[in-house]
């Protein structure tokens, strides 16, 4: 009987482990698989020695200095994000750290990606930067779980005078997109909205902001659950007027948005160059 008792409680054990071990498996392939697509998804020459002065307020000193935005796949931990993390290579091969980096003017809340790096990183004419490096500790903040380490990665640096481009589209949850940020916000009839993140700040070539022949131009393909698609401009645009890289597309239906375009030659980086055509599907 003892035997008996014995060897079911065994019989137990093993079942309840091959039922742990596939979970333990699991989590850890996902933790692997998440750190494995942690890294800088563009990294944007924005403007060569013209910082603002009003970019003081960013970085004391910033004005007259270089300004790279660097985007990352996943929103950072403000804490773990120092200068020291990155490291700029130019095409000489020499290699500088920036004076100071800051997640703004890209702060609201879920917008943690893009780093703006402030210093001197190499002149467009003969000694431009071709690639950023993350040397350091740069952790993710959770909120896409697991966290991730961004240290090892690194990304080419686009051109100075190449135009800005939709990097990434991303749908945003209704707590989020209901709170009011620096920017304006959707109607309050809003059904989804999926933000679109810039390689760097854009706006209409007279500087002004998106208006509504912009909105127009940005087209959202929609999936319906028969698997039937549709193209649909957004109802309204929001997160406009508060200086960063990115846009809220308020759409008026509940079919799940899959892809997002914008043609070439409507809007301008700080550098005055023409954005390019984007296309990009919708990260859910």
């Amino acid at each position: 009987m003892i035997w008996m008792k014995t060897n079911s409680l065994s019989v137990v054990l093993t079942v309840l482990g091959l039922v742990y071990l596939p979970n333990v498996a699991a989590e850890t392939a996902q933790s692997v698989a998440a750190e494995q697509s942690a890294r800088p998804l563009s990294a944007f020459f924005g403007l060569d020695n013209k910082l603002p002065f009003g970019a003081n307020v960013l970085c004391l000193g910033a004005s007259g200095e270089d300004g790279m935005p660097v985007v990352l796949s996943h929103t950072v931990n403000p804490d773990s994000l120092q200068a020291e993390d990155f490291r700029v290579v130019r095409q000489s091969g020499a290699t500088n750290t920036p004076m100071c980096v800051t997640l703004r003017p890209a702060g609201d809340m879920d917008e943690n990606r893009t780093v703006l790096l402030i210093g001197e990183f190499g002149n467009a004419d003969d000694d431009p930067p071709v690639k950023v490096l993350i040397v350091d500790d740069l952790f993710s903040d959770a909120t896409d779980s697991p966290q991730v380490n961004f240290r090892g990665t690194q990304v080419s640096v686009i051109p100075l005078d190449a135009g800005p481009e939709i990097i990434l589209a991303a749908a945003v949850p209704k707590d989020i997109w209901s709170l009011s940020g620096r920017g304006t916000s959707c109607p309050t009839d809003t059904k989804q909205v999926v933000r679109v993140t810039w390689t760097g700040g854009v706006r209409l070539p007279n500087r002004d902001e998106l208006g509504e022949a912009q909105r127009k131009l940005y087209k959202v393909s929609l999936t319906a659950a028969d698997g039937s698609r549709y193209e649909v401009s957004p109802a309204a645009l929001a997160e406009l007027g508060d200086g960063d890289n990115n846009h809220f597309l308020c759409l008026d239906t509940t079919t799940p948005a899959t892809a997002v375009a914008f043609p070439a030659g409507h809007l301008v980086d700080p550098n005055g160059d023409l954005n390019a055509e984007s296309k990009v599907m919708v990260r859910r």
